[in-house]
């Protein structure tokens, strides 16, 4: 695998105040970026693309995991053997980038970001995000100690034995789940995250709904 195979792909929503900054970083990396715009109503299709050649546009907002789905569709059309996935709120450095590509070229088909959770992080989220990694632990045999982090990295092949049917933020969860019923080798690296907003991302009523998901999931997966 090369590193001119390997996408970076990134979903955003109404982030024009971040998005020109995230894409500048993210192409300090020198790898072809994929952004999907998910319906937002403010600059952040005109201003991605701007910057890079790759923007995607969902007329609605159809949730971060069909925007997940339809930026990897689009990178694996373009060529590529592998994807690394980020936020586009800043949160993600692009420094890290060289942790997923060094497990990728080792091997690994699925690659986790995992964040020093005993700092920064606020403290639903810290609760939250261990009370889902025990709870899926339990139910589906395997464990990933920052389920809930959406820098991650995954092959071509892995996405195909993977694929999720979830559109919003369940899709971190999903990919975990379905993963525990293949063989497909997987780990994860450090990531160091910054937390600019500390309202945007996964609230009460998202986590709520990943449990029924969960629970939904036990039962049919």
């Amino acid at each position: 695998m090369s590193k001119n195979n390997i996408f970076i792909v990134i979903p955003s929503c109404n982030e024009e105040k971040q998005i020109a900054t995230v894409l500048r970083k993210a192409l300090i990396s020198r790898l072809p970026v994929v952004v999907v715009d998910d319906g937002s109503t403010d600059s952040t299709f005109e201003i991605a693309g701007k910057i890079v050649d790759n923007v995607i546009r969902h007329k609605t907002n159809l949730g971060k995991g069909a925007a997940l789905k339809t930026g990897c569709e689009a990178a694996f059309a373009l060529g590529a053997d592998a994807v690394v996935m980020m936020d586009s709120d800043g949160q993600h450095k692009i420094g890290d980038m060289d942790n997923f590509l060094e497990a990728l070229y080792d091997g690994n088909e699925v690659v986790f970001g995992s964040r020093n959770l005993s700092h920064g992080v606020p403290l639903v989220r810290f609760m939250g995000n261990k009370m889902v990694s025990i709870l899926i632990s339990l139910l589906f045999n395997i464990y990933v100690s920052d389920i809930l982090c959406g820098y991650r990295a995954l092959t071509k092949r892995a996405y195909r034995k993977i694929a999720w049917e979830s559109t919003g933020y369940g899709v971190e969860t999903e990919m975990i789940i379905n993963l525990a019923n293949t063989n497909l080798k997987y780990c994860e690296v450090p990531v160091e995250t910054v937390y600019l907003d500390s309202v945007k991302g996964v609230t009460l009523l998202d986590a709520f709904a990943i449990l029924l998901d969960i629970i939904k999931w036990r039962i049919t997966k």
